[in-house]
């Protein structure tokens, strides 16, 4: 079998315009995500302000010193729970860009590794005789890679979800330390 210029041509356009759609959806899961961060920010922004402007509000209608402490231990606890819901919110939409651009690595590495073997095959189809074992060793080779790339891509996948368990446990034990820290300060503000 002989590689024509058209044949060429057509596998340059296909692989040309497949490359174009992936650098597409990777730039617009990019886009997606920086919109997303963009909106939480600007939420954010507008409840811390306006909580502020609350609070500061609240303080001067304080008639004394210990109203104004009592506010500011009120504020803690919520203000810690925010910090952390914030933080969980750019975690969420890291996980997902970083599930969705996985898709897309992946998906474009299938195509890639399929177009590979196709190759491959093409090329064994016109082996000389006498080469099976050496066409053998190579497609041996070649699950074997394959094999221990699916691996390693499930081992990191573990590692990365057992990594965000674990910061999910860290926030939830620092938010009840402060819960119980203002209450203990809460309680001494009391009897003071």
């Amino acid at each position: 079998m002989s590689v024509t210029p058209e044949k060429i041509a057509a596998a340059a356009k296909t692989n040309v315009e497949a490359s174009l759609s992936s650098a597409s959806a990777f730039v617009a899961t990019v886009f997606t995500a920086v919109e997303r961060v963009s909106t939480l920010n600007l939420a954010t922004a507008r409840t811390a302000f306006d909580e502020s402007v609350a609070f500061s509000k609240a303080v001067l209608a304080a008639k004394d010193p210990q109203a104004v402490a009592a506010l500011n231990l009120a504020a803690v606890t919520p203000s810690v729970e925010k910090g952390i819901a914030y933080g969980r919110s750019l975690s969420v939409i890291g996980a997902d860009t970083k599930e969705e651009l996985t898709k897309l690595v992946e998906a474009e590495a299938a195509v890639m590794g399929k177009n590979f073997d196709a190759s491959l095959e093409e090329l064994f189809k016109n082996a000389p005789a006498g080469s099976e074992a050496a066409v053998k060793a190579v497609k041996t080779a070649l699950a074997n890679a394959n094999n221990a790339y699916e691996g390693a891509t499930k081992a990191a996948k573990q590692v990365a979800a057992a990594a965000q368990a674990s910061v999910e446990k860290a926030a939830e034990a620092a938010v009840q330390n402060v819960e119980k820290g203002a209450k203990a300060a809460a309680s001494a503000l009391k009897v003071a």
